[in-house]
């Protein structure tokens, strides 16, 4: 995959001022740290959605999925050099001219495309164009970002992030305390799919498989937090969505491989700290804890996961409220939703048994 340099400056949309960053936090090689974490009582597994029927992937397969283009990245003579698609976070190369011009012809006509893809090599394989969709947006706060020059405590106020979830009554705005959030957070890294079980809730999430599917597992995190915990959640988009930018992670929970996403989501929380109320993200596939803000972004911006000589770059961020799921666009101004939770499980039964670094 080809990357440009790092702009020098990029300039904050809106009225929020957005971010330099703290080192990552260090993280462990396991999907679960602590022991302890509360039950999931009966009344609250029944509150779940349930799910339509799911095939288990399996590992170094190809897998084959229902998507839209969100965008194409064309090499200097005309070729397809990366592909991004609005259901899959992972960033693609195509290396079969007629895949390639079915991919085009999707995108420009707007149309569905079946794909057979290996995501562990990051290769689509074959292309099929289908018809017809709908899409439910919903257009968020979007501030481009400069990761080497905004103030970290202004990107990590919570006040200044305050779109919270509108969906639900009942739930509070602010976790008191951070031993309370990382009971939450232990509770949810318990569900992993790559742990034993058994899971406190219906369908274990797959933290594992880091290369695609944290549409799916932010959904299910907001789910519990709302659910279980009765506090409010937003959610958190990165996109790299501007020239040649990638979203760049070496997996340290997960034998440290590297993934590149072009856009990635998780769960966004108030949390009381003795410095005030501050924006954290939980993330277990790639922490052992809830994180700052600015910490989760600078993670996505790891040098040793791209290719020499390049450099990774967050374009921007769209705070979402917790309704929303994944992009419909590559704007990142409007966002699907699954209401009915089919997608999140199926999502979630399907790479249960899938793991990255493998």
């Amino acid at each position: 995959m080809k990357k440009s340099t790092l702009r020098s400056t990029v300039k904050l949309t809106a009225i929020f001022y957005i971010i330099a960053i703290a080192g990552i936090v260090t993280i462990v090689n396991s999907c679960s740290k602590k022991e302890q974490a509360p039950q999931l009582t009966q009344s609250a597994v029944k509150a779940a959605p349930v799910a339509a029927p799911a095939v288990p992937l399996q590992q170094n397969v190809p897998q084959t999925k229902v998507v839209t283009v969100a965008n194409i990245r064309l090499s200097g003579d005309g070729s397809t050099s990366e592909v991004m698609f609005n259901e899959l976070a992972e960033l693609f190369t195509v290396k079969d001219a007629t895949v390639s011009a079915s991919l085009k012809t999707a995108l420009s006509a707007q149309k569905v495309i079946s794909i057979q893809f290996d995501p562990w090599s990051g290769v689509v394989l074959a292309a099929q164009i289908h018809s017809g969709r709908q899409i439910n947006s919903n257009l968020g706060t979007p501030l481009k970002v400069d990761l080497a020059s905004v103030n970290t405590d202004v990107m990590n106020s919570a006040p200044a992030m305050a779109i919270l979830n509108t969906t639900a009554t009942g739930l509070t705005n602010v976790v008191p305390d951070m031993a309370t959030a990382q009971l939450m957070f232990d509770y949810i890294t318990k569900q992993c799919c790559a742990n034993a079980g058994p899971y406190g809730i219906d369908y274990c999430i797959s933290f594992q498989y880091c290369e695609d599917g944290c549409y799916a597992r932010a959904h299910k995190m907001c789910w519990i937090i709302n659910n279980v915990y009765h506090y409010n959640t937003h959610k958190i988009f990165s996109f790299a969505n501007a020239g040649s930018d990638e979203l760049c992670v070496k997996c340290e929970k997960w034998r440290g491989c590297c993934v590149n996403w072009w856009y990635h989501v998780a769960p966004l929380v108030n949390i009381k700290t003795t410095t005030g109320i501050q924006a954290f993200v939980f993330d277990p596939a790639m922490f052992d804890q809830p994180v700052l803000l600015a910490t989760w972004l600078h993670a996505q911006t790891n040098p040793t996961c791209v290719p020499t000589g390049d450099v990774p770059h967050v374009s921007m961020i769209n705070i979402q409220p917790t309704s929303s799921y994944s992009p419909s666009s590559y704007s990142g101004y409007s966002f699907d939703t699954d209401p009915t939770y089919s997608a999140t499980d199926g999502t979630l039964t399907s790479y249960a048994p899938l793991h990255t670094c493998y």
